[in-house]
């Protein structure tokens, strides 16, 4: 039985174990990332568990700039599509078998003495479940990456032959803006063709939600000499459909269900190239 004294130690060894053991588990660590993710919402990002069949992009729904967004250089208008729209897309869209958020715009990263102009693109992991990213070295984007909006980004073969003059890249911190991001995988290509990008465009891809914590929604375009703020939450979202023949029915359900969130035309809806 023991005396008073040594069962009252007992009752705080399980108390404290109970309290280690509901505080620190897989749910509640999640449930703490989500609540501290600016985007509100991480699940969002996060799909079911993956298909073992190979699939592929047969629709794109971007952003486009309205001929009058409304705004002006010093408080620009938002437009194009909003991570509302994606979220309604992937959970409400019937015959949708994956849907991808993208988001990317133009920069310059830096690596020592090094610099080079390129694309960086904001997306989750379930990209390469639609889209032939062939790997050189290291991996790609995790889901864990993703919910816990990690520094890591993985980077195009000409972004590490042109930044790195043949030396290995996997593990060195590239910079972008302010924000350092540690290498972690090296593409063969520069991946998909983006709205508004070369597609000889060197490349960086970074999480989504790490984009969006630290870049925001806000980026630069250059334009004729001349520099033009934009607002936009999403580029595209690249869908893969349950029935390719089912395509024209699924198309005008995404289409009934942006206009009615969207007052001007600012997003196209388009079979993949």
């Amino acid at each position: 039985m023991g005396t008073p004294s040594q069962n009252r130690r007992r009752w705080i060894v399980l108390v404290i174990a109970l309290l280690v053991t509901t505080v620190f588990s897989p749910q509640a660590c999640l449930f703490g990332v989500e609540n501290n993710n600016p985007a509100k919402a991480v699940s969002q990002y996060l799909l079911p568990k993956k298909s073992s069949k190979k699939v592929e992009t047969d629709l794109v729904v971007s952003s486009q700039t309205p001929k009058q967004t409304g705004g002006n250089s010093l408080q620009p208008a938002r437009f194009g599509i909003t991570r509302k729209d994606f979220d309604a897309i992937r959970t409400t869209v019937s015959g949708i078998r994956i849907a991808v958020p993208i988001r990317a715009f133009n920069q310059r990263a830096t690596y020592g003495e090094a610099d080079l102009d390129l694309t960086v693109v904001g997306t989750a992991d379930s990209l390469t479940e639609i889209e032939d990213i062939p790997l050189a070295e290291g991996r790609f984007l995790t889901e864990e990456d993703v919910s816990k909006m990690n520094n890591v980004a993985v980077i195009s073969k000409d972004v590490a032959q042109r930044m790195f003059n043949g030396k290995k890249p996997i593990g060195k911190n590239i910079k972008i803006q302010k924000d350092y991001f540690i290498i972690v995988g090296v593409t063969e290509s520069n991946g998909p063709d983006l709205k508004d990008t070369s597609s000889t465009s060197p490349k960086v891809f970074i999480p989504i939600t790490t984009m969006q914590a630290r870049f925001g929604d806000n980026s630069i375009k250059r334009k004729s000499g001349s520099f033009e703020m934009q607002t936009y939450e999403l580029s595209e979202v690249r869908c893969a459909v349950e029935d390719k023949k089912q395509m024209s029915k699924t198309m005008a359900t995404i289409e009934r269900l942006l206009s009615k969130n969207h007052k001007t035309e600012d997003y196209s809806i388009d079979l993949s190239k």
